[in-house]
């Protein structure tokens, strides 16, 4: 799809270096950044806030208020999917947490000035996206910007009891993820242009990439709510899988709760572990940066059956990824790779 006029080779992904929640600051790097500025105390206007997916605030003793802000660059180059994405991506901050009804966006979005033909479709498809999770457009703020980005600042309600954090899981506690992992390498292999490089990406695996391009963009155009209802009554800690992937963010619940995390079963886009292989992603060692990617949940032992059914119920994917323990950190034990298709 074009992104003007005139010019139909105009790809998104060319106008930025890093591409979807790889753009994000590192796990590190971040830390620093909220002690540098003093930010990493609790707040008692908060139920939880700075460290956690998004902040909530109780209002009543029946209602809670969840907010988050969460926006990036262009991972592929169809602005409606661009806009699609984006917008799955920034309410999965507030489904991690379990807020998952009255959902408003208010949109940011940030466009070079030779791409805003590309605003329209880009606002369609987040219009769309949340239409699909019952939410809405309710405004927004958009500016001129030599990178294109958007998402947007997404606030939903629970009850207060119904929420979760990264906080809460408990050795013995199984682990669940609800969508394959490998976005990343899925989505670095479309924007491969060099001839002599195209062909070398094509034969590293036996998929064809067009298959493996759409399956990326079906897991990150599918929102996170169902899974949210289905694990929330039953979880005791929950986060999302985005640019930290999945060792990253294993390694916050992990930290939060002060529990140690194995992981055994890596589920994986069919065809990217060899793509990860050739790009040096780390995919099936859990270091690959994910996109509007599945939750990870802690579920004690005695519900996994009723969490497992309610998800059946739903028609969520998940696959019990490992087990939180009594130490610390985050280790792989010799994990399975399991390959999936849509």
């Amino acid at each position: 799809m074009g992104t003007d006029g005139d010019d139909e080779t105009t790809r998104l992904t060319e106008y930025t270096e890093l591409h979807g929640c790889s753009c994000k600051v590192g796990q590190s790097d971040l830390d620093s950044l909220l002690a540098d500025a003093g930010l990493t105390g609790e707040n008692d206007a908060l139920l939880f806030g700075i460290g956690e997916d998004a902040a909530g605030r109780k209002l009543t003793d029946d209602l809670a208020l969840v907010s988050t802000v969460d926006f990036f660059t262009p991972i592929v180059d169809d602005p409606y999917d661009f806009g699609r994405i984006a917008a799955c991506n920034a309410a999965s901050d507030a489904f991690a947490t379990g807020a998952v009804e009255n959902v408003d966006c208010l949109v940011v979005l940030g466009l070079p000035r030779e791409l805003t033909d590309s605003a329209a479709p880009i606002l369609a498809g987040m219009t769309d996206a949340l239409d699909a999770m019952d939410g809405v457009i309710a405004g927004g703020h958009t500016i001129m910007s030599p990178w294109p980005f958007a998402g947007g600042a997404i606030s939903a309600i629970a009850r207060p009891e119904a929420l979760l954090t990264s906080q809460g899981a408990s050795p013995g506690d199984r682990l669940y993820l609800t969508k394959p992992l490998g976005t990343q390498p899925a989505m670095g292999a479309t924007r491969v242009t060099d001839d002599q490089f195209v062909e070398t990406v094509t034969d590293a695996t036996d998929r064809p990439l067009d298959q493996i391009e759409s399956d990326a963009i079906e897991w990150m155009t599918t929102p996170n709510r169902d899974a949210a209802l289905a694990c929330r009554e039953y979880a005791t800690a929950a986060t999302d899988i985005t640019g930290f992937g999945l060792v990253g963010q294993s390694r916050v619940v992990a930290d939060h709760s002060n529990v140690g995390v194995e992981l055994t079963h890596l589920p994986v886009i069919a065809g990217t572990p060899a793509l990860s292989a050739l790009f040096g992603y780390g995919l099936t060692v859990g270091e690959s940066a994910e996109t509007s990617g599945g939750l990870f949940v802690s579920v004690p032992p005695a519900a996994t059956d009723v969490v497992e059914s309610a998800l059946d119920d739903a028609d969520v994917f998940y696959r019990t990824v490992g087990r939180v323990t009594a130490g610390r950190g985050v280790s792989l034990v010799d994990p399975t790779i399991e390959e999936v298709s849509c």
